[in-house]
Order: C-alpha cells, then structure tokens, then sequence
C-alpha cells in the first residue's frame, strides 16, 4: 500500500478515536442544548460564518497573493469545526455542553455555507472548484457524525466501561495523531517552505489572530465559552479546505498543501498563546 494512503488512514484513525471519547462523556440533552439557547448560537454563526469568511475575502481581494493560497484560506473560513477540537474547547474552559454543540452545530452550517462561498468565490474572482457536495457531507460524516454517534452509543449500552472506553479512545487517538503529524510535516515541510513568500505567513497569522479576537468578543459572558468559541473560529477542519482549494487550483498543490498546513501550524500555536495569556 501507498505510505501516504497508511499516513492519511492513520491520521483519520487519530481523527475519529479522539471525537469518539469525546461522543462517549457527552450527553445528547446536553448536545442539544446551545440550540436553545440561540442568542449565543446565533453570535457563534456570526463569528464562525459571517465576520471571518468576510474579512477573509477582504483580505483576498486586496493582498496579491499565490495562486491557491485565498482559496485554502476561504476553505478554513467555512470549514466546520476540528473535529478534535471540542477536547481542547472543554480544556480551555469552555462548558462540554457548549462545547459539543458548537461542534455539531458548525458542522450543519458548514454544509449550507461551503456553496454560497464556492458561488461567491466564482462571481468576485473568476474561481471555480470542482468539488462534488457529497464529497464534503462524507468527510463530515467519517470525521464527526458517526464517531460522535458511537461514542455516544458506547456510553448509553455499556455505562460502566465508558470511562475507561474514553480513556483508551483518548490515549490512542492522541498518540497515533501525533505521530501522523509529525510525520506528514517531515514529509511536506518543503511544500510549507514553499507556499512562504508573497505575504503568505503575515495573511495567515492576520486570518487565525482576526478569527481569535471575534471568537472572543461574541463568546458571550461566560469566560470559558468565550475562549472555546475563540479557539473554534480559528482551528477549522483542514479537508475541507483541502478539498476546496484543490478542487479551484488542481496545478498548485504543493501550494495548496503548504499554505493549508501553515495555517494549522499558526491556528495551534497562536490559539495556545491566546488561551495563556487570556487565563
């Protein structure tokens, strides 16, 4: 077997056994529970799908920048949560209740905003993807949905081994991932030196810091919720923008690829920074 296919299988092994403990220590009631609240709702969409996604396309318009660069970044703009985000929404102090439901939340949004943003791409740029609608609802569903189900339904049918389910799930998820990051940027640190030049590092560190100050402000009053919706307007799920912006610059991939791990790169690093200065 190709080693990229085993790298790509492994990362989504970590991927899927990470939300999976985290489907397990949630609570459908409480899953459900941000929807009823739709004022903080409502403020997250706009910080998420509305304020970054237009300063993104701002930022597009007025920088010249490589081609493929504006679109991995109009991907993230639009992406839906991380998958394994929520772990670190939870540890940054944000309610597991919120938490989740934010992530289930961009997910639903994410499928509606991706087409309006792939139109406007075409009608401001001249930009088209070819991207078919199924291929994102099957990484959603791979990546969020179903391991969340799971895990969701491990803890309903097998309560007392839950815990240590979560914890195992946890512990494996996290090193397997890990070591598949590590890997695939040995593997594409030329791409990442690549993509640098052209403004391409000052505009992804201006999107991540823009994305964590308006995560911030519309977090609502709860200090918690407020760093976790920070944290999720920046750290957005990296094939989705992959998807996206291969699909509008198939002949820049290694820019593509380059620019779309930058931006993983400083949305960890500069969301880290945030939650310990903000603590």
């Amino acid at each position: 077997m190709n080693p990229e296919i085993i790298l790509k299988l492994g990362l989504l092994l970590g991927v899927v056994l990470l939300v999976v403990a985290i489907g397990i220590r949630a609570h459908v009631d409480g899953v459900m529970r941000l929807l009823r609240r739709p004022a903080l709702a409502l403020r997250a969409v706009v910080a998420m799908y509305v304020a970054l996604p237009a300063f993104v396309l701002l930022v597009v318009w007025f920088v010249p920048l490589r081609e493929g660069v504006g679109a991995a970044l109009l991907g993230f703009a639009v992406a839906p949560v991380l998958p394994p985000w929520a772990k670190k929404g939870i540890a940054a102090g944000g309610e597991a209740d919120y938490v989740i439901g934010l992530e289930l939340l961009s997910s639903g949004i994410a499928v509606m905003v991706i087409p309006l943003m792939i139109w406007i791409a075409y009608q401001v740029f001249g930009v088209a993807t070819v991207l078919e609608p199924l291929a994102v609802e099957l990484v959603l569903l791979a990546t969020v949905v179903l391991p969340l189900a799971l895990g969701m339904g491990l803890a309903r049918f097998f309560p007392d081994a839950a815990p240590r389910l979560a914890a195992l799930a946890d512990r494996v998820g996290g090193v397997v991932l890990l070591l598949g990051a590590v890997v695939l940027l040995i593997a594409k640190g030329r791409a990442i030196l690549g993509a640098l030049g052209q403004g391409t590092l000052v505009v992804t560190v201006a999107v991540v810091a823009f994305g964590l100050l308006v995560g911030h402000l519309l977090g609502g009053a709860e200090p918690g919720n407020r760093r976790a919706l920070a944290s999720a307007t920046v750290l957005r799920h990296p094939a989705i923008a992959l998807l996206l912006a291969s699909g509008a610059f198939p002949g820049n991939e290694a820019t593509v690829i380059g620019t779309v791990l930058l931006y993983m790169i400083a949305s960890l690093l500069l969301s880290s920074a945030y939650e310990r200065w903000i603590k």
